[in-house]
């Protein structure tokens, strides 16, 4: 029997969720409507304590006659509609038949199950045999129309989120459109809260942005049909947390399409936060019997600050969201072919960077572009997956039983969802480019996209994965994506169902993930889109890591990362040691700072191994046995920022475990600066009553005093210093 985490409360009709740090509750109002009522700290109880006093006003819209003081206005809703004097943004929108897009909902019943909902093929939260759950599902009808809505609410005994997502069904004998169907929308006070936001492009992903809320409408979101560097699906609020202290709210969209965020302020001082499908790009025709579910929002709230929050999120997507034969399972660590000679790769510098890989100590050796078709450039060859021959002669498979003899495992990179215009495929199936019929299909990076919404696309690319990874035997697969979306469009039957096109492309990609990851559970997947295009808690379901920017530049990565950090935990990212100058950047930055940010991820190393100095050699092999040792360490342990490379100088973050017995600490320090005598850095998430040594110095400090007091670092003259600080309990 699972423990009883959602209680109704029938004589004041309150529903509340609740576990041991958590609690959610709402209201049936009027035996109609779904007050919001609070999402934070967990309470006990519920007695209406903070309901706020209605009054008549002017211009609102009186839904019940008798109560002229009650509008939906002013209510704070769990879900809004158009058309009922509620003129925010509508969380869900449905246009009749009749043209209309008047619905009126109401509350008809509730379900509770003691487990969380299951999709086929589509990315959701998992149970875990060790974790209870249990997940609400409230019923809502427009009589008229016969219209069913569910809402799903879902909270688990181990996390301190609420699962969030939306279920329409047609129960009526004629088509509807879905106009707007969002994940999540809470109705909150603004009380002074800060909203917290990201922006970024290729080479500069998950960049913070942090500013006051204003009465209007701020969004950010993506119509690229992925979920795209510009503004990942994240935002939280704040009146005054730190890194360290207060509480935040903050939602998340296990979806990697088109979305939406949106924050509306309106006259009353309310705040309606919303997460879910890009209403600009999505539109989805019902017919009679059918039904549409939208992704899953992720909410997390902490009251220990940003830091409190994003190891809600990491803790919870790495039990509850990731492949489950990747839980607490460690990743080898490989070194990268592209960095080294980009397309220029064959059987020689492989057999040879596999040699190189083994003397220096890495577990996996992974041939990137370049190695199919006539591939020596990023004009040709997408979709025509046969071996270079010139380059590999004796194709793929003896390379990786070469590196199987050396102890060594093998990857390889597969752009699937592209065609180049130069390539068989595309003499063989010009029907299989996403274009529209009237128009000449749009270059992205000299390739086109496969039109994964047909059935025999998506067979293409299963049957293709599948034939390599079992003829060459390999072990990890970098899946990449670099380009986006310009026509979402197929030669559809209906041309009304055109606005589903982005999202019936995500459904396919979905269901190829789907089923060549239950076909190879073994097979290590990371995602790649340019870096982190498609950096998003939906890929992560499908595969345990992401290659986070292919900027592997030490100071560009450090505000990578660390923005990142605020849903991912850093060994669901890769990070790579590369050579300088870097290539995205030209700078030039010390090993220390390369290998420490690396050492800060699941990491591995993109660079030519094999024309190093004997010293360089032996300075990466104590890298990798350094990694080897901390590795199990990092998998299973809380990541905690203390200082901001977006406001200071500096870039310092910690790794503990929940006992505190084991602490690492990196600070990079990046420009000299002459009048600052030495670095003091504070470790606060520390056990003030234990003592510690440091490592390195031998010397031994009270808990108390290194989290009040800090520990001073020399500040060494010239750019660019990076220290790593070792701690354990004494």
């Amino acid at each position: 029997m699972n423990k009883q985490m959602i209680v109704y409360d029938d004589q004041r009709q309150v529903f509340h969720l609740r576990n041991d740090n958590i609690s959610y509750v709402f209201e049936i109002v009027e035996d109609t409507y779904l007050a919001h009522r609070h999402w934070g700290k967990r309470i006990e109880s519920y007695s209406f304590s903070n309901k706020p006093t209605l009054k008549k006003r002017t211009f609102a819209a009186m839904n019940i006659p008798e109560r002229p003081e009650f509008s939906l206005e002013y209510v704070p809703q769990e879900v809004s509609f158009p058309n009922q004097g509620d003129y925010r943004e509508p969380s869900v929108q449905i246009r009749m038949r009749n043209g209309y897009t008047v619905s009126r909902f109401s509350y008809e019943k509730f379900e509770i199950s003691d487990e969380a909902p299951t999709f086929t093929a589509f990315p959701h939260a998992r149970d875990m045999p060790e974790s209870a759950s249990q997940t609400l599902i409230v019923h809502l009808v427009d009589a008229i129309s016969n219209i069913r809505l569910l809402l799903f609410y879902t909270i688990f005994e181990d996390a301190d989120v609420i699962i969030r997502s939306s279920k329409i069904i047609n129960e009526s004998s004629t088509s509807v459109m879905i106009e707007k169907l969002y994940s999540a929308s809470i109705d909150m006070r603004y009380e002074g809260q800060l909203s917290t936001t990201f922006y970024g492009t290729h080479q500069k992903e998950y960049q913070l942005n942090r500013q006051s809320i204003s009465h209007g409408k701020f969004s950010v979101g993506s119509n690229r049909g992925a979920s795209g560097p510009q503004y990942p699906p994240y935002f939280s609020i704040s009146k005054d947390a730190t890194e360290f202290s207060g509480d935040v709210h903050a939602m998340t969209l296990i979806y990697s399409g088109n979305h939406l965020s949106n924050l509306e302020r309106d006259q009353y001082n309310h705040l309606r936060l919303q997460i879910g499908l890009n209403p600009d790009t999505f539109t989805w025709q019902l017919d009679p019997g059918e039904s549409f579910q939208s992704p899953q929002a992720v909410l997390s709230y902490s009251d220990n600050g940003y830091n409190g929050n994003s190891n809600v999120f990491h803790r919870f997507f790495n039990k509850h969201l990731i492949p489950q034969n990747w839980v607490n399972k460690s990743r080898p660590i490989l070194v990268n072919s592209w960095e080294m000679s980009y397309f220029n790769v064959s059987e020689n510098i492989m057999k040879d960077l596999i040699d190189s890989a083994k003397e220096m100590g890495f577990e996996a050796v992974v041939l990137d572009d370049g190695w199919f078709g006539a591939r020596n450039s990023s004009q040709t060859s997408l979709g025509d997956w046969q071996v270079d021959e010139n380059k590999f002669p004796n194709g793929i498979k003896p390379l990786v039983d070469y590196a199987r003899e050396q102890g060594l495992q093998f990857g390889i990179w597969f752009e699937p969802e592209m065609i180049s215009p130069n390539s068989n495929l595309m003499q063989n199936h010009p029907d299989w480019v996403m274009r529209t019929a009237e128009y000449e299909p749009i270059l992205g990076r000299s390739q086109y996209i496969l039109d994964l919404t047909k059935e025999e696309v998506q067979t293409f690319i299963i049957d293709l994965l599948t034939r390599s990874i079992t003829d060459f035997g390999v072990s990890y697969i970098k899946w990449d994506m670099n380009r986006h979306i310009t026509e979402p469009a197929a030669n559809l039957m209906n041309k009304s169902q055109a606005n589903e096109y982005s999202h019936r492309y995500m459904m396919g990609l979905y269901s190829i993930l789907d089923t060549i990851t239950t076909l190879f559970p073994e097979v290590l997947f990371e995602n790649c889109s340019s870096g982190g295009g498609r950096l998003d808690p939906g890929m992560l379901c499908f595969m345990p890591q992401t290659w986070a920017s292919d900027n592997t530049d030490g100071l560009d990565r450090q505000r990578i990362q660390y923005g990142a950090s605020y849903l991912f935990s850093p060994y669901s990212l890769t990070g790579h040691v590369s050579s300088i100058p870097n290539h995205q950047t030209g700078r030039m930055t010390d090993f220390e700072t390369r290998k420490h940010l690396a050492s800060s991820t699941n990491m591995g190393y993109e660079m030519d191994i094999m024309q190093l100095s004997d010293h360089e050699k032996s300075v990466i092999k104590t890298h990798v046995e350094q990694y080897k040792e901390d590795r199990d360490f990092l998998l299973a342990s809380e990541f905690y920022r203390l200082e901001s490379p977006f406001d200071t100088n500096r870039c310092t973050w910690m790794f503990t475990d929940q006992a505190r017995k084991k602490i690492i600490v990196y600070v990079f320090r990046n420009t000299y600066d002459l009048s600052e005598l030495s670095l003091l850095i504070k470790i606060p998430y520390i056990d003030l009553k234990a003592s510690y040594v440091e490592i390195n110095s031998q010397k031994q400090y009270s808990g108390s005093e290194l989290s009040n007091c800090g520990i001073a670092l020399e500040n060494q003259s010239g750019d660019y210093v990076a220290v790593r600080l070792d701690f354990e309990k004494c």
